[in-house]
């Protein structure tokens, strides 16, 4: 029987099922799709080598640069699974992150993991040791760590984390992928309108006001627009450059933040898609804590950082206030209008029978069926949508071209 040691890892060839496993005990499987990271996990570096070789020069360039950014959520999440499964397998958890840490491609990672495994050898814990890297590890994953350090449960803790970190980055992409169209659409709009303002209206311009006739309304907006885009261009060039810092500023400040965050929710179509996006990250990482055993007050507070949006954030730590004071967290939910009635029920009977983390967890699946939902709909509900305003934008531009232009023809026509 292969000892733990010599089981090979390789993700660079597709996504295939790979295991460790101990003499007498359950075989344990782990599927890695292509690109994650670690690369291996041998001893056997001449094949490692070899595999690197037989890509081609972009796709070897390609990984160097991904290798300088930050550690993706699939990175960090084969990273919770690998070691579970080591520690699993019985490979002591210094030589599982030296391991790991070896054949990791991403630089910032694999310092981290270096650097954790010598903090530990100092006679450190894992959990305390990742609290120096916030930007890889959250608060949450803190948490649940040491829990799970706590309970001799580590192996188990840290195979749900890799569940949570993949399903909530599943989430956002998800959502980023839906705003990308309309994003898009903009942009290409303001690009055609851009063009014909400053090509088009300027060279019809002069050949209106050399007529003498009074223009129509329309046409006098277009051509007051298009001049100013041509002579006072770096005013607009400047407002535009200044809204981002401008944006930055607000969200720094804990009232404009706040006030963007409701913005955000209450955007028709988009609000609605973003408040499932939270609420099955909410549910899903509660019941993750709370499985872990985490205390529920310490486990919103985890939960409240965790989270993107400032509205939602405050109104989950005002429930830790309240449950700390004694006020069960579905009766802490009831009146907030961030939290829809079924879920707050769903919750209560959580509370009522023991069993808040298992209905957390089916809170969490159904938001994330209905964020499927919403995504692969709202493109058939934008579409028209987007041709509409399009429509009436370029149409109006066209609008206040052509007018003048019939009533020339038929001045023309009539002498």
């Amino acid at each position: 029987m292969k000892k733990a040691q010599d089981f090979l890892v390789d993700t660079t060839l597709g996504e295939k099922s790979y295991e460790l496993q101990k003499p007498e005990e359950e075989k344990i499987v782990l599927s890695i799709e292509e690109g994650a990271v670690p690369v291996s996990l041998l001893k056997d570096t001449a094949k490692t080598k070899a595999v690197r070789a037989g890509k081609s020069l972009f796709a070897q360039i390609n990984e160097f640069l991904k290798s300088l950014g930050s550690p993706t959520p699939k990175d960090i999440a084969t990273f919770f699974r690998l070691l579970s499964i080591m520690i699993n397998a019985g490979i002591p958890l210094i030589k599982s992150l030296d391991t790991i840490g070896d054949q990791t491609a991403n630089r910032k990672l694999k310092l981290a993991i270096f650097e954790i495994a010598r903090f530990i050898e100092k006679g450190g814990t894992l959990s305390a040791s990742m609290i120096n890297y916030p930007g890889i590890f959250t608060d949450g994953h803190i948490g649940m760590i040491r829990a799970g350090e706590v309970s001799g449960q580590l192996n188990n803790i840290l195979k749900q984390l890799a569940v949570e970190v993949e399903k909530v980055a599943s989430i956002k992409r998800k959502v980023k992928g839906a705003m990308m169209y309309p994003f898009f659409i903009v942009l290409v709009l303001i690009a055609v309108i851009s063009g014909m303002m400053i090509f088009v209206v300027p060279k019809i311009a002069d050949i209106f006001l050399q007529s003498g006739k009074e223009l129509p309304l329309l046409t006098q907006i277009v051509i007051s627009i298009s001049n100013f885009m041509q002579q006072q261009w770096y005013i607009l060039l400047g407002g535009i450059a200044l809204l981002y810092p401008i944006y930055i500023l607000i969200r720094r400040s804990q009232q404009g933040n706040y006030a963007v965050d409701w913005t955000l929710l209450h955007i028709p179509i988009f609000g609605d898609l973003l408040q499932k996006s939270i609420l099955a990250r909410f549910s899903r990482s509660l019941s993750s804590l709370l499985t872990s055993g985490v205390p529920i007050v310490q486990g919103l507070i985890i939960n409240a950082k965790g989270l993107s949006n400032a509205v939602y954030q405050k109104r989950v730590e005002l429930a830790s206030e309240d449950i700390a004071r004694g006020i069960p967290l579905g009766e802490s939910l009831r009146d907030a209008p961030e939290f829809p009635n079924m879920m707050v029920q769903m919750i209560s009977v959580g509370e009522q029978t023991a069993q808040l983390d298992t209905i957390a967890i089916k809170i969490a699946e159904y938001y994330e069926d209905e964020v499927d939902v919403a995504v692969n709909s709202l493109s058939k509900v934008l579409e028209p949508l987007i041709l509409v305003v399009v429509g009436v934008v370029v149409g109006g531009i066209i609008g206040a071209i052509m007018i003048p232009i019939i009533q020339l023809s038929q001045i023309s026509s009539s002498l």
